[in-house]
């Protein structure tokens, strides 16, 4: 999300453009710093610096240490860097920009050649066009690249505890589970405050789900085709957990999962089973997934056999 203030670098005798950019996170305190709130700091520190406000420019997500997830403001200040629309950028704390050394580097990389650039917090100021600038900077970032090397670790043991005790890691609800409504993204349902207010599904549609599951594992193994029992569940109404249809990939998918059976996979094996009575019977799925094995990627089931199939040929194009 980003605010256009109509401020372009070189206006007004070279005062600097400074961009804004804030994440929603945690402070010390472990209370959430809404983005709203740093943007106003940041405004504070760009006067005081004699600068002109450029883009205020948001990530409303409570994570950086994960170099998986994707950070679209972040990458949006990173484009304006490189077309050099703005001359620097302010940060309520460089942690909300930085917390891997690598993407610090790449910042290094895009200023190579700028006659100076700016990046300034509520802690002090850097010039990135001065080695000893970078030198300190490198210096503030590197707790956060170990704070954030912890988190994964600590991250990682937890799971692996939790998976040895049968509990799954779910990335919000799937199908066949309870857990909150996802047909609404994350991002448009949180509040001011940054909670999260979408609902639970109902239990009703939960049991629709699983019932839907243990027939289509039944009727695959029957020898239904999967195209022909994707085509029944978008018929009945049935949709994925974000609102979508379904196709025979999606389905194939949802019909692999270990969880359907009770089952913990990790890496590719069973690590541990869960609590409570499995949606598809065990032996069922491994069936499911030995038939599943035994096609060939792009190979399609067996069909009937038709009268002189393979045998009689076309007159005209000559093919059987």
């Amino acid at each position: 999300m980003a605010i256009n203030h109509q401020v372009s670098a070189g206006q007004g005798g070279r005062q600097p453009i400074l961009d804004s950019y804030a994440r929603l996170s945690h402070n010390q305190a472990r209370r959430l710093e809404k983005c709203e709130t740093q943007h106003a700091d940041n405004r504070e520190v760009i006067g005081r610096l004699g600068g002109a406000l450029g883009e205020e420019i948001s990530d409303p997500k409570l994570s950086a240490w994960n170099p998986k997830v994707r950070r679209p403001g972040w990458e949006r200040v990173m484009k304006r860097v490189a077309a050099r629309a703005c001359d620097g950028v302010v940060l309520w704390n460089t942690d909300r920009g930085w917390r891997q050394s690598p993407d610090l580097e790449d910042m290094f990389k895009l200023i190579e050649g700028f006659d100076s650039f700016t990046v300034a917090s509520s802690h002090g100021r850097y010039d990135l066009s001065d080695y000893n600038d970078r030198y300190q900077l490198r210096q503030e970032v590197a707790p956060n690249q170990r704070n954030s090397d912890e988190a994964s670790q600590r991250i990682s043991r937890r799971f692996e505890v939790l998976r040895k005790r049968g509990v799954p890691h779910h990335q919000g609800r799937t199908f066949g589970f309870p857990g909150l409504d996802r047909t609404a993204p994350k991002d448009q349902a949180l509040d001011a405050d940054g909670n999260d207010t979408r609902k639970s599904v109902s239990a009703v549609l939960v049991e629709r789900e699983r019932a839907a599951l243990r027939s289509e594992t039944t009727a695959l193994l029957a020898g239904v085709s999967q195209t022909t029992l994707t085509d029944e569940w978008n018929a009945f109404g049935l949709r994925t957990t974000t609102g979508g249809s379904w196709t025979p990939s999606k389905v194939r998918e949802v019909l692999l999962r270990p969880r359907n059976a009770g089952l913990i996979e990790h890496n590719g094996e069973i690590v541990g089973t869960m609590a409570g009575e499995p949606i598809v019977n065990p032996d069922e799925f491994k069936r499911l997934r030995a038939l599943y094995a035994g096609r060939t990627r792009g190979q399609r089931p067996r069909t009937s056999p038709y009268l002189a199939s393979g045998v009689a040929t076309c007159p005209h194009c000559r093919k059987r």
